[in-house]
């Protein structure tokens, strides 16, 4: 066989398998919505595969080692998805929890996350994510785990979101601590036995106890200067 007619033929060889091996990682990655490159190394499929497909458009090159599909929807849930994906040990909280629960609107600016006290910050590119700093019962406790897109998803109850909420609310300001707290109550976004257990965590049980002692049917406003302390 002609030198030419080998080569011609290693060629089509080489590009049948590269056809293939895109339509794999696609394929993978569509159902996964994000993966690391690290999870697609058993499907036979190696970082040269990733570089080429996030060059061709065929797939969203997010952080270092980590893609998604080109389709990948930018509202709220994906962000949180995201973040989630790329601080595994990351817990989603304040603003961004309540954003989840329905208790505030989400917020397109960044999403906040709860890490150890003692963890390095993470450096995170493409995302605009926001640090605080929990130990503890504070860290462990009162966690929800679910999925958005079969990518694990960490985040706070609804109780434990609240009772963050009033510790850091110097961090998002008096007023919506205040108003996250009556329209909790008002609500019943949580019940009083968890809002409660949680307050004794995060040390803002006195805030909480005289928030339900000034509830009443109508639900009294609790000022903001009741909880600056």
């Amino acid at each position: 066989m002609h030198a030419s007619v080998i080569a011609s033929f290693l060629g089509a060889s080489d590009l049948a398998t590269t056809r293939s091996s895109m339509k794999r990682l696609v394929s993978i990655v569509e159902k996964r919505a994000v993966v690391r490159a690290r999870e697609l190394y058993p499907f036979g499929v190696h970082p040269h595969d990733l570089s080429k497909a996030a060059s061709q458009g065929l797939l969203v090159r997010i952080g270092r080692g980590l893609y998604t599909r080109r389709d990948f929807p930018s509202n709220f849930e994906h962000q949180v998805a995201l973040a989630c994906q790329r601080i595994p040990d990351g817990i989603v909280c304040l603003q961004s929890a309540l954003a989840w629960h329905g208790i505030l609107p989400p917020d397109p600016g960044h999403i906040w996350m709860a890490i150890d006290r003692k963890a390095k910050k993470p450096v995170v590119d493409g995302l605009k994510l926001r640090f605080v700093r929990f130990s503890g019962r504070a860290l462990t406790q009162g966690v929800i785990n679910t999925k958005i897109d079969g990518v694990p998803v960490r985040i706070y109850s609804a109780a434990k979101t609240v009772a963050d909420c009033l510790k850091y609310r110097r961090k998002i300001g008096s007023d919506l601590a205040a108003r996250i707290l009556q329209e909790s109550i008002a609500g019943k976004k949580c019940s009083e036995q968890r809002l409660r257990h949680f307050a004794k965590i995060c040390r803002v049980y006195k805030i909480v106890h005289v928030a339900y002692l000034s509830a009443d049917p109508s639900v009294r406003t609790l000022h903001p200067r009741m909880i600056v302390s």
